[in-house]
């Protein structure tokens, strides 16, 4: 069986080939959301999208397992996220160009930096550690 197109002709095994490519492609959703997919032109033209037999759907390997149910911290300090953001196009106050946050797990309390330069990071990490550990008169255990 041969699907036909203007220039091309694809054969019904090509097709399925496709088919298991694309299914991959997108992290092994289901047929009707690959059709969804075919039917916008948002997948190959040639494609006629139908449900492969794919062994890692079958034996669920291929499919996200939920993450388990994590522990709050259950003090200040005990768990600080941080992240680096920057370079900002508009230069806030002292010519910075990057911010820095730090945020207690437990407290959801955050901390704000603005940074001249990315390589000045370290100092404001140490600046931070030294006053949120006197200030709580605890240390910091997880960053």
């Amino acid at each position: 069986m041969l699907y036909n197109s203007p220039s091309v002709f694809v054969s019904h095994f090509d097709s399925d080939l496709e088919s298991i490519k694309w299914h991959a492609r997108h992290s092994h959703i289901n047929q009707d959301r690959m059709s969804g997919l075919a039917k916008e032109d948002l997948l190959d033209q040639l494609i006629k999208f139908k449900s492969p037999r794919c062994e890692s759907c079958l034996t669920g390997e291929g499919t996200t397992k939920p993450f388990g149910k994590a522990s709050r911290p259950s003090s200040s300090l005990e768990l600080i996220h941080s992240d680096i953001c920057g370079p900002m196009n508009v230069k806030a106050r002292h010519m910075a160009f990057y911010f820095y946050t730090f945020i207690d797990d437990y407290s959801r309390y955050g901390y704000v930096y603005l940074l001249s330069h990315r390589c000045k990071e370290l100092d404001v990490f140490k600046r931070f550690l030294v006053k949120v550990e006197t200030q709580l008169e605890w240390r910091v255990k997880t960053l």
